[in-house]
């Protein structure tokens, strides 16, 4: 790549209570090949002594401090407005977005920045994404399964045997370690706030291949991913957050002649499947949905097997995904 096509990086961290991942994710992020130009860490109200760690063992990075656990979207938006109301020479064009429990290979940042400076179309770009046991993957680009919006990951829980090892366009990739055009982010509009945690990362991609940008995985950028380190992966709260993502998503990408021909009707059935604690979580989703959701401007109640679920028309697009809430807007 040539120097004058290089672009200019920074890294936004959203920390939660990360603290003991916090090392080893900024001693790599230290040690890549590819020059880094801001590392700003956004703290969600942690209570343990990330803050402290940081200031103290990375003094060169710049601290945002929520006043509250504002969620994924929200706090990452705090960050890119930051960088994209810079008056006069913007300090970066691209934006790495990474979570605390990722611990990113030497030549992350140069494979994903080299993929973004090849095509000016691509909006998004993400790694291959490995469990902890550096072997395994866990994520090789996103697709979303229809009728109910399930997400799937190319290769997950596959041995790493290079069968991923193909860059290409996919559906999306995940907000671990995803690296953002921020001049695509001014046409399409930041995360939208309305969700907490999952599916922002799918809704902003989706938004992005809508308005004519590519989403690229990048197998050369590779990384291990803890994944659900400071959210306990199926618990209550983790499934009331991941089911409110997904019917806020569904209401956002599918008309209203989708949802009640086909997903409603799998929604029932998949009910009946699943174990009473997800069932409940799954409840409060919907209700959740009914008290707070702006996903749609029209709302009314849908009878799904003898329980009620809220039933919305597809909204126009906002003109700015990330305007539904600030980052002062209090966690579901």
């Amino acid at each position: 790549m040539n120097t004058t096509d290089r672009s200019t990086v920074a890294t936004i961290i959203l920390n939660w209570n990360g603290r003991p991942y916090l090392e080893a994710c900024l001693s790599a992020l230290m040690a890549q090949t590819y020059p880094i130009a801001r590392v700003m860490l956004v703290d969600n109200d942690s209570s343990d002594d990330s803050l402290p760690f940081v200031r103290q063992a990375f003094p060169t990075v710049e601290v945002i401090a929520n006043g509250g656990n504002v969620g994924f979207a929200a706090g990452n938006n705090v960050a890119l407005r930051a960088l994209m109301a810079e008056a006069g020479e913007r300090t970066a064009d691209v934006a790495l977005l990474l979570n605390p429990d990722v611990v990113l290979s030497p030549t992350y940042v140069a494979a994903l920045a080299a993929t973004l400076a090849a095509d000016p179309t691509i909006a998004v770009a993400g790694g291959k994404l490995w469990y902890p046991d550096g072997a395994t993957l866990q994520h090789a680009g996103g697709y979303i399964t229809r009728p109910q919006a399930m997400p799937g990951h190319y290769g997950v829980g596959e041995r790493d045997t290079g069968q991923q090892d193909i860059a290409r366009d996919v559906a999306y990739v995940i907000g671990a370690a995803l690296a953002v055009r921020l001049s695509a982010l001014a046409h399409i509009g930041l995360f939208d706030e309305g969700f907490f945690l999952f599916y922002e990362d799918t809704d902003l991609c989706v938004r992005a291949r809508a308005a004519g940008y590519r989403v690229v995985y990048e197998p050369r950028a590779t990384a291990v991913h803890v994944e659900s380190a400071v959210t306990v992966r199926g618990s209550f709260a983790y499934l009331q957050r991941f089911h409110s993502g997904r019917w806020r998503y569904l209401l956002k990408q599918f008309t209203a002649g989708e949802l009640l021909d086909e997903t409603l009707p799998a929604e029932a059935a998949w009910l009946e499947r699943i174990d009473a604690a997800e069932r409940r979580a799954v409840a409060l989703a919907y209700l959740c949905l009914l008290y707070t959701s702006d996903a749609a401007d029209e709302r009314s109640s849908v009878d799904l097997g003898g329980r009620r679920i809220i039933k919305k028309k597809k909204k126009v697009q906002h003109e700015e995904a990330g305007g539904y809430g600030t980052h002062k807007r209090s966690a579901v």
